[in-house]
């Protein structure tokens, strides 16, 4: 494994970061230009930057297993007593059981569906789970409570927890040409768009992923928290500590848990991050 140095110093990081908004900010959102929707689901395969995801739970696997293949409908790729494997569109997504007993790790992690869908997910998803409760500032009149208004993002989301209390969250980017017809299901998870990583400096490990990545800065950021990519695949650097679980009873404060993640990137190889339990393979 090879280890990233950093190359680029933290004040002039931090000035590129140019800090504007951060994660959870909200923002008046224009209604977005309609486009024409496809029966097509699929999306080009150079489209999805996260390839693979391996991710601990504390979670029996048998229960993680049946919410993600039964309840959410996701394919089954691999299924044994130490791991299982699912399709989250062109994203493998595999957890494994965590090595330490007293860890429960959890992750937020995100799921592109077509931008025309927001509404449609929210009433699927409804009938399978609870939504994490929204503030009011972050709300759409145009859409129910529960549906969180990404302005600076120009995208709509709603988000929930699975077995092992991760934070799942199905996004709509509005500025992506994906929409289709027919109602929502299991084929409009299109690949995992998001995978966050936690750190106590949120600048450098940023300016490092974005490195071996090849990618940049994606509308605002600060030391609390910077995504790096495009709609298509980002990459969220968060600090240590951060709420993540908006009004929800309960309170979801990140962590750095083990993440395993093959990406598209610019430097081919593998990579790993001093004492953050983090692997990454860029292909």
């Amino acid at each position: 494994m090879r280890s990233i140095r950093n190359r680029v110093d933290r004040r002039r990081f931090l000035a590129w970061t140019a800090a504007s908004s951060a994660f959870f900010a909200a923002h008046g959102l224009a209604e977005p230009t309609p486009k024409s929707p496809t029966e097509n689901h699929s999306v080009p395969m150079h489209n999805c930057r996260i390839l693979q995801l391996e991710l601990q739970t504390a979670a029996p696997l048998p229960a993680m297993r049946d919410f993600y293949h039964r309840q959410l409908g996701l394919r089954l790729l691999e299924d044994r007593h130490d791991r299982f494997a699912i399709a989250a569109g062109q994203t493998t997504l595999t957890f494994v059981p965590t090595p330490a007993v007293p860890t429960e790790p959890f992750y937020h992690f995100a799921f592109n569906i077509p931008e025309n869908k927001i509404l449609a997910a929210y009433h699927w998803q409804r009938e399978r789970t609870s939504l994490l409760p929204i503030p009011s500032r972050l709300r759409d009149p145009q859409f129910p409570d529960e549906v969180v208004n990404y302005a600076h993002w120009n995208a709509h989301s709603v988000f929930f927890f699975d077995p092992a209390g991760n934070v799942v969250e199905y996004i709509a980017r509005h500025d992506l040409e994906n929409a289709t017809t027919g109602d929502f299901g299991p084929d409009d998870v299109l690949y995992a768009s998001e995978i966050a990583f936690v750190t106590d400096d949120v600048p450098d490990l940023a300016q490092r992923l974005g490195e071996i990545a090849g990618v940049t800065q994606y509308r605002g950021g600060d030391d609390q928290f910077i995504a790096l990519g495009d709609a298509h695949g980002l990459l969220l650097v968060m600090k240590r500590g951060r709420v993540i679980s908006f009004d929800a009873p309960i309170k979801k404060s990140v962590s750095p848990f083990a993440v395993s993640a093959t990406i598209r990137g610019s430097r081919a190889g593998q990579f790993e991050f001093g004492q953050l339990p983090y692997k990454i393979q860029v292909s």
